[in-house]
């Protein structure tokens, strides 16, 4: 037996139709509970690809390290003892420790950082790596080269610069490589143009606003010999990170006589913490939409099936004729679930187009928009088929009740009530 024909299916119209504004009534409450499922689901996955975005490229297996004072007294030296890396330490880090990917020491400029080019000029970010460093924080190159080994090796006065120095400190179309420009009183040339691979996640500043030189032609400009202000290193893949960090602290704190408990001293930066804390934040925020929304809905829906019920009490006569002319409970069945399934599909599908049309509104507003962290607030289109599952199933939830009601109505009593 089909479920629904042609004729309950407009008798189902007509009964939704016969009281246009308690239908409506009705039907908003699961279309608001919809139309805020999608919208928050949306912005939260929007919030995610954000996030997502922000780490593309990034070596997520990677640590920073950087020196603070010691909190602990060790081998004759007092605590708060202020002390420095050298470049030694990295290659020591780096024959020690397995499962290195990739290391660049950095450091950055103790002097004016104002870069003049010609007559015009502006403060950025004067900044020191190795060549690996684009390997651990991914760069776009957007015209010439990146520092190379050579440069390294030969102290060579070169430098990249970002997007933002070229539109301040060059005209339209003017091709930065090759021109010089002046840091501190000493000239570099310009042999590289990168930004940021990830608009919003930075470490040390935007790329747009640096200048990268190679770290011991920086070394050389703070006159700090072999000194590093830190190191960044990134491991393979299957590295456990945190066994790795330790053991970096420890090669570390040899060297330099620091206390192997003092957790002050060495300050790491983990970047797969981070970006593991980040995942579990948005999979914690997408649970409580779902949990938010899901209550919204039902909500909805409950409004839905105590309408029905005052329907089943006001057609009581009505169901005791049909029962007295013969119709059978399946019948009924079909008639009063389907108004409650078709009036909760048509609402929370209008609920559901109007919640993906503002979605893409507000995407489109946000686009190019990096202040905001929001990107692309769309909901996939599996979502939307959940969401469609779950009004049907709510659909049902809400005509079980008034279809059991009208059910356990008896066609003599029906009959004899005014």
């Amino acid at each position: 037996m089909r479920f629904f024909d042609f004729d309950s299916f407009q008798e189902v119209i007509h009964t939704i139709t016969r009281n246009k504004w308690r239908s409506f009534f009705t039907a908003f409450g699961v279309f608001w509970g919809v139309f805020m499922l999608v919208v928050l689901l949306g912005i939260g996955l929007g919030f995610r690809n954000f996030f997502m975005n922000s780490m593309d490229g990034m070596a997520t297996n990677s640590l920073y390290i950087m020196t603070q004072n010691t909190s602990e007294p060790y081998k004759g030296f007092q605590s708060n003892r202020s002390w420095s890396m050298h470049t030694k330490d990295m290659n020591i880090v780096r024959s020690r420790v397995n499962g290195i990917k990739d290391i660049s020491p950095f450091v950055w400029l103790q002097t004016s950082n104002q870069v003049v080019r010609n007559t015009k000029n502006g403060y950025y970010d004067i900044m020191g790596y190795a060549p690996s460093y684009i390997n651990i924080f991914p760069h776009r190159i957007m015209a010439g080269r990146y520092i190379n080994d050579i440069d390294i090796k030969e102290n060579r006065k070169v430098c990249v610069i970002g997007t933002k120095i070229v539109n301040d400190l060059y005209e339209i179309d003017e091709n930065p490589v090759g021109t010089i420009i002046k840091i501190g009183g000493v000239y570099y040339r310009v042999v590289g143009v990168v930004k940021d691979k990830s608009d919003n996640f930075n470490m040390f500043g935007k790329l747009e606003r640096t200048v990268i030189l190679p770290y011991t032609t920086l070394q050389q400009a703070n006159n700090i010999g072999d000194v590093i202000h830190g190191l960044s290193v990134s491991f393979d893949e299957e590295a456990d990170i945190k066994e790795k960090e330790n053991e970096v602290r420890e090669v570390i704190s040899e060297i330099n006589f620091i206390s192997p408990t003092d957790k002050r001293a060495i300050e790491c930066f983990n970047i797969k913490d981070i970006f593991d804390s980040f995942k579990m934040f948005t999979l914690g925020l997408l649970v409580l939409i779902w949990i938010v929304g899901v209550g919204t809905l039902l909500a909805g829906v409950v409004g839905v099936s105590n309408i029905m019920l005052v329907t089943v009490k006001e057609r009581t006569q009505e169901i005791g004729v049909r029962r007295a002319l013969g119709a059978t409970s399946s019948t009924i069945l079909k008639q009063i679930l389907g108004e409650s399934i078709l009036l909760t599909m048509i609402a929370g599908s209008v609920g559901l187009m109007f919640g993906v049309a503002v979605l893409s509104v507000v995407g489109n507003i946000l686009e190019g928009a990096a202040e905001v962290p929001i990107k692309n607030p769309q909901i996939p289109f599996d979502v939307a088929l959940c969401a469609l599952f779950v009004i049907i199933i709510f659909g049902l939830f809400a005509g079980y009740l008034p279809a059991k009601r009208a059910l356990s109505i008896k066609a003599i009593e029906a009959l004899q009530e005014e």
